[in-house]
């Protein structure tokens, strides 16, 4: 395996590896790493200790384990994934994981009762998943809980192992159901065999799928739900068997929750505790808990059948030593933003420290629709970006900047560097020095007004009211204190011409590039900021010609390893 060559840096050992996969298996690969794979471990019972990790070494719940303070053994029978676990372990979470061989005899390694948490990712133990142990073993082994995530028998989908991909034909799921190739069940008998002698075991669907899931939702309860936005709401199929109660059975996964002993408080119960005494508020209950894309578990709240403002929060807890910052960074500019910039309507700051471990941040909940809610609605995506454009100029500085080759050098070279070092393919490289050597020539010599950088403004990001107004400004952990004008809304109309037209990054660039093809909504919001800001209308073209080299640079500044062949993939260079 390449990823064992040389004696680089895992992170460069990491991109070389994803880079020399084939697209499917590095597609795949990547979403077996995320340590949002471990959200689920909001709901657990214990406040850390001893964890025992058994399922492939690449999965990144080991790393989101020990970033909440658990000591992870993990257990694989590859030495080149086992190679692996550990070295990413001892290059994100020092000293949290040990790495050993097993898993082919019936029998573990492990004293009786060695584990606080034993951990079963990727199916029932047996000869179809390759263990050689039973479920007894791991209750054996474990003094607390157990977690196993497993397909479901009945699932009416199956990850094909591409993000957003999805097996639904009639045939492959009724081959299934009755020859189910690694040996799945129904929810009751899942739920029977990894409770065992035990006696209690919840359940929870990953959904849409354990090897992609961004929400884990409750199958023995209201809550956490699983959300259904307007738009999932035109499929009255789905609806009417949400409604009927179907969803327990054909959901496509679980994660199955067993314990020695009988339930106390969850780890977000406590947190949601702390929370409400710090706060001054009654302690709500999890509304919804979502796996997020950057490696976070995100907790709504909510009180049941109380109206107004009180215990309506969201969670913000980080899987990822890096996430810590961002998690920090983010409630630092909501709370300079709400306090500081009225203009500019954002979440308002309730917490921030560290809980058990981990590294939260709290604000209170904004309602209405998610800007993602309104895809394809052009009379509310307009208003939501005329709102962008007037509100967003609050955020720059009172006057203007003489932009010259020092300050060029300084605030923009060095994540266009970044980038061209992590761009493989040389014609795409030389795609990047072209644009930014244009940039530098039309940009050096301006005065310019910058200002706050939001860095990942697009719908999801936003929160608005049923007419489009925009009511919050989400997700700060990627901000800076001083960047380039109109990015942010340049960001915020491509990514939603994305959205709408369900092509590529680089379609929409290209199609509001062109002033031929950009829509009228889309021209008069980059026309209402820059007049609001005092700004020629020249930027919008400059800007837009350098749009691929900003948003790999913010992405790169931001991601623990690159992604490979981003640019070239996603714009088409």
């Amino acid at each position: 395996m390449r990823f064992l060559e040389g004696d680089e840096p895992f992170k460069r050992r990491l991109e070389l590896l994803v880079l020399g996969l084939p697209a499917g298996e590095a597609d795949e690969l990547m979403m077996l790493m995320k340590e949002s794979r471990g959200a689920w471990a909001m709901l657990l019972g214990g406040r850390g200790g001893r964890a025992l990790f058994l399922g492939n070494g690449f999965s990144g719940t080991p790393v989101a384990l020990g970033t909440l303070g658990f000591s992870v053994t993990v257990v694989e029978q590859s030495a080149a994934r086992l190679r692996f676990a550990k070295d990413r372990a001892a290059a994100l979470a020092p000293g949290t994981t040990t790495a050993v061989a097993a898993g082919d005899d019936a029998k573990l390694p492990f004293r009786d009762g060695s584990f606080d948490l034993v951990v079963l990712e990727g199916g029932l133990p047996g000869p179809s998943t390759g263990w050689g142990f039973t479920l007894d073993e791991l209750h054996r082994v474990s003094r607390g809980e157990l977690l196993v995530t497993a397909d479901n028998r009945l699932g009416y989908k199956r990850s094909t192992g591409r993000r957003g991909a999805f097996r639904r034909h009639p045939l492959h799921l009724l081959r299934e159901v009755l020859h189910p190739s690694r040996g799945e069940r129904a929810l009751p008998a899942t739920r029977a065999a990894v409770r065992g002698a035990w006696g209690e075991a919840e359940a929870y669907s990953l959904y849409p799928h354990a090897r992609e899931f961004s929400h884990v939702v409750a199958l023995d309860g209201p809550r956490p739900r699983l959300t259904i936005g307007p738009r999932e709401r035109k499929n009255r199929l789905k609806v009417l068997g949400a409604r009927l109660g179907l969803f327990p059975w054909l959901t496509p996964s679980f994660a199955i929750l067993a314990r020695r002993r009988p339930r106390g408080a969850s780890r977000i119960e406590r947190l949601l505790d702390e929370v409400a005494a710090s706060c001054g508020e009654a302690r709500p209950e999890v509304d919804m808990l979502v796996a997020t894309r950057s490696n976070d578990a995100l907790m709504h709240t909510a009180i049941p059948e109380r109206a107004g403002p009180e215990g309506r929060w969201t969670v913000h807890v980080a899987l990822q030593p890096a996430k810590r910052r961002m998690v920090a960074l983010h409630h630092e500019w909501l709370t300079r933003i709400h306090s500081g910039v009225p203009g500019v309507p954002v979440p308002e700051p309730l917490f921030h420290g560290e809980f058990e471990g981990a590294e939260v941040a709290v604000e209170r909940r904004v309602d209405g629709l998610n800007g993602t809610d309104i895809t394809g609605d052009r009379r509310l995506t307009e208003r939501m970006f005329s709102e962008a454009a007037r509100q967003l100029v609050h955020l720059l500085e009172p006057g203007a900047t003489l932009l010259d080759d020092g300050l060029f050098d300084s605030l923009l070279q060095p994540r266009f560097d970044l980038v061209l070092d992590l761009i493989h393919s040389e014609g795409t490289r030389d795609r990047i020095r072209q644009m930014v050597a244009r940039a530098r020539q039309q940009l050096v010599g301006r005065s310019i007004r910058l200002g706050v950088y939001h860095a990942d403004l697009r719908a999801k990001h936003l929160q608005l009211d049923h007419e489009g107004r925009i009511t919050g400004y989400l997700d700060w952990g990627a901000s800076e204190e001083r960047f380039l004008p109109l990015v942010d809304l340049l960001h915020l109309v491509i990514h939603q011409r994305k959205q709408e037209t369900g092509g590529s990054f680089g379609d929409a660039w290209r199609a509001v590039l062109d002033p031929q093809r950009r829509r009228p909504t889309e021209q008069r919001a980059f026309v209402e900021y820059l007049d609001a800001a005092g700004q020629d209308h020249g930027l919008i073209d400059v800007l837009l010609g350098l749009y691929p080299a900003l948003v790999a640079g913010m992405a790169e500044l931001n991601w623990d390893y690159s992604r490979p062949d981003w640019v070239r993939r996603q714009f088409g260079l």
